[in-house]
């Protein structure tokens, strides 16, 4: 833990200077989870484990809570300040790495006793391993794998010791509550490590039999008492949003693989897995073939091991197995760890028989070779080869000092010159990543996420807070990262998860909103039909460096009320988001123009579909920009729609800019206000793309009718609900007397709600244009109740029950034979 912090405290990286850690530093992202886990912590929260109403227009949050949050050292955001969010963050990745390090100490020790400060040595080298220091801590949730592998492998080493099995199952339960994701992957590694393990054993088949009995149990019943973080997660990935169009692929060189145990290096333009573990677990791995005293067979089994979960990493069908059946659509290489885990015990079994002379200067020699071979490659940067060439022969010298059997004083001083040599190397490592890592290398440094407008925005929404009559969004221009929203308060759309379901982002996508990440990104609604539609009565926009200034809308309640027949598309083309929005809507409110080419670069309709093929621009003068022009109603506000499109509009007439930038699979543009119409309606625009292959669609200029828009919202706002309560994942509406068609919730129709009509059976609600529908039938209503449970919560209770029910049989049984021996 002091050699981490020390790296970062010499190279100025938060928590001790003002340096991120990257341009677009993810562990930001995680910090407003962390105010939210703060502020449900301390009974502020708008919502509850079950539903978060402070993201996407409100979104289910147990899976984000079990992927995210579950950590146990997360709970240290509710002791510090909620302002101090961001450390406890940091503080999350340090002790998740300290825990690690004393895990891997004992557990090295089951391998094979010796040493405890040998062992220490290289569990250091572990959890401040590569992948622990460029993705780990970046993703701090993630560092819990740290954990994992080396409290799987002593739970496994209680299967084959026939002992602790009930303590094994709750360590097992521990690993998966905390970090579903990557203790699965260590359960993977831990399965392959035992099985190595059970053929060197000196064991008869009935024994190997009966630890393997004992294993499948314990990691059986320790699933089933985890089994409510397994399953919600498990039902939220499968209906979350697919992202596999875009996912990252996992072929590698193989001379760059390699270099990459080497400690310090750093990816470089294509993803190569971070595997190393400082120099004193890659010493003695490379010394680990001369290494006489080891029985060859054991030898050639962890080699084995370890080129064949290396292998594993860079091929894809083996590669999804790591990832649970399919690639991210981040870092393709999230499993590397195991890897590092399975050297530093490769490098134990070594040592603990204390190699030879002869076998030191073997594994130097394959590491100076290692080096020749990669030094010009692109991940080893300079400052990871001054550390290897230096690290590496202090390193051997002292190994070489040690191996001679010295009397203890000179025994206990090199091993203290090594213990100095460990820590610098990690610290020199740790500093070597912030430098790669360092924005300032590649553009201006983005604020971070505690910053002072982020202090004003939170205290503005807090003051003009409305909800749940409306809802108050920071709204578009103010946020750092994906998931401010739950940092400043509110009830805004900004939000990024993995469990963005596709009943939220193509419901939200189909009105309209941005989103990025394949969908698993949404904006904030930046448009007033849209949040006419979301309930949103306030929004903020920025003033200057910090300030922001609060706008009021008439906005009408968070449940509305639909005349039957009222969800149709009232002239606009049928699909467009025109024509959705007026259904969802329920009333005429634009006016879908046809638009013409008139003038600028040429623009034919391309053979895909309807629309425009838009010509690359070449430069910025006016023949760069293609003009297109459409009548509206005299007055109108001309919106466009294009979501995959990437270019910068123009309005001719006042020179209003908006950039569009769709980028599809990855990003969808949302709707942008372009200008008025003329006197005479007609409304021009023109066009300019740095890109290729961009097309305009022909339906793309929406014209609002204000004083008809106007009026369909004071209409809602008149027949609405008149009173409206919402609990931590429930809603209550009263509605006026005799109710009829269709009442509106203003949040996504994503599984898990169901809703009940003046105290009748619970149904799962409609989509209503993306939006929650309830039929209300044609004899009145006068009550609406709707609830939110997530899939695969009661199925999990149930697990935990009979994992319960399964402990307390074994412990009754235990004692039962200890009584008959007594």
């Amino acid at each position: 833990m002091a050699a981490y912090s020390s790296g970062l405290a010499v190279r100025g990286v938060y928590p001790f200077g003002s340096v991120p850690r990257a341009t677009n530093d993810l562990r930001h992202q995680y910090v407003p989870f962390h105010t939210r886990l703060w502020d449900l912590l301390h009974g502020n929260a708008q919502g509850d484990l079950l539903f978060n109403w402070q993201s996407g227009y409100g979104v289910g949050f147990l899976g984000d809570f079990f992927t995210y949050l579950t950590n146990p050292f997360s709970l240290l955001t509710g002791l510090l300040p909620r302002q101090q969010a961001e450390l406890s963050v940091y503080l999350v990745s340090l002790c998740s790495m300290g825990l690690a390090a004393a895990l891997m100490t004992v557990y090295l020790g089951r391998l094979r006793p010796g040493s405890p400060w040998l062992r220490a040595l290289l569990s250091v080298g572990y959890a401040v391993c590569g992948w622990g220091v460029a993705e780990g801590t970046v993703v701090p949730m993630w560092t819990w794998g740290l954990v994992a592998i080396p409290m799987l492998g002593i739970a496994a080493d209680w299967c084959l010791a026939g002992r602790r099995w009930v303590l094994g199952s709750l360590l097992v339960a521990l690993c998966w509550f905390a970090n579903f994701y990557t203790a699965a992957m260590a359960t993977a590694a831990t399965a392959l490590v035992f099985l190595v393990r059970l053929l060197l054993a000196d064991m008869d088949r009935r024994a190997r039999g009966r630890a393997l009995w004992r294993a499948a149990t314990m990691t059986g019943t320790g699933l089933l008492l985890a089994a409510p973080a397994v399953l919600v997660c498990a039902f939220a990935n499968r209906r979350a949003q697919p992202t596999e169009l875009y996912v990252v692929g996992v072929d590698t060189d193989p001379l760059t693989f390699l270099s990459m145990l080497i400690p310090g290096t750093h990816p470089v333009r294509v993803a190569t897995p971070n595997v190393y573990a400082g120099v004193l677990v890659l010493l003695l791995v490379l010394t680990l073939p001369f290494q006489s005293k080891v029985r060859g067979r054991e030898r050639l089994a962890w080699f084995s091991l370890m080129l064949l979960t290396g292998v594993s990493f860079v091929l894809t069908p083996t590669a999804e197995l790591w990832q649970g059946g399919a690639l991210p659509h981040g870092a393709p290489f999230r499993e590397s760890f195991v890897l590092s885990g399975m050297m530093t015990m490769a490098a134990w079994i070594c040592l603990a028989h204390m190699p030879r002379p002869r076998a030191l200067l073997g594994g130097a020699g394959l590491l100076a070779l290692l080096v020749a071979v990669t030094y010009d490659l692109p991940p080893v940067n300079e400052h990871a080869l001054t550390g290897v060439l230096t690290g590496g022969a202090v390193t051997t010298a002292l190994l070489l000092f040690y191996a001679r059997g010295l009397r203890r004083p000179a025994r206990i001083g090199v091993m203290l010159l090594l213990a100095v040599s460990v820590f610098a190397g990690t610290v020199y490592c740790v500093y070597g990543d912030s430098v790669a890592n360092d924005p300032r290398r590649r553009g201006p440094v983005r604020a971070q996420t505690m910053t002072e407008r982020g202090k004003n925005v939170h205290q503005a929404l807090s003051a003009h807070e409305n909800w749940p009559a409306t809802r108050a969004d920071a709204g578009s221009g103010l946020f750092v990262t994906n998931n401010d929203a739950m940092l400043v308060g509110g009830q805004g759309g900004a939000y990024y998860s993995s469990y963005v379901s596709v009943e939220t982002a193509r419901g939200l996508r189909g009105l309209g909103l941005g989103q990025a990440m394949g969908g698993r990104h949404l904006w904030p609604a930046d448009d007033p039909v849209l949040r006419a539609l979301l309930g949103i009565g306030t929004v903020l926009e920025p003033v200057g460096e910090t300030g922001v200034t609060v706008r009021t809308l008439p906005a009408p309640p968070l449940v509305t009320l639909r005349a039957p027949g009222s969800d149709q598309a009232h002239g606009a083309p049928e699909g467009s988001v025109w024509a959705r929005r007026q259904a969802a809507l329920g009333a005429r409110i634009y006016t879908v123009p046809t638009l013409a080419h008139a003038g600028g670069k040429a623009a034919p309709a391309p053979a895909a579909g309807p629309g425009f093929a838009l010509t690359k621009a070449r430069g910025d003068g006016p023949e760069n920009w293609t003009v297109f022009t459409g009548r509206c109603t005299p007055g109108a506000r001309a919106f466009l729609h294009a979501p995959d499109l990437y270019a910068t509009a123009r309005a001719e007439d006042t020179g209003r800019l908006a950039e569009l930038v769709g980028r599809p699979p990855v990003v969808s543009a949302p709707v942008k206000e372009l200008g008025t119409a003329g006197a005479d309606g007609r409304f021009t625009f023109s066009l300019r793309t740095p890109k290729d292959g961009q097309v305009l669609p022909t339906g793309a200029l929406g014209c609002l009718d204000q004083a008809a828009f106007d009026a369909a919202v004071a209409g809602l706002k008149a027949g609405g609900a008149t009173h409206v309560t919402v609990g931590g994942h429930r809603v209550e509406a009263r509605l006026p007397k005799g109710s009829t068609g269709t009442a509106v919730l203003a949040t996504t129709a994503s599984p898990g709600w169901s809703c009940s009509v003046d105290g009748g059976p619970a149904r799962a609600p409609d989509s209503y244009q993306g939006l929650i529908g309830v039929p209300l039938g044609s004899g009145g209503a006068g009550r609406l109740e709707c609830s939110y449970a997530p899939e695969g919560l009661r199925t999990g209770l149930a697990g935990t029950g009979a994992g319960l029910l399964l402990i307390a049989a074994v412990l009754a049984g235990t004692r039962r034979r200890a009584a008959r021996r007594a």
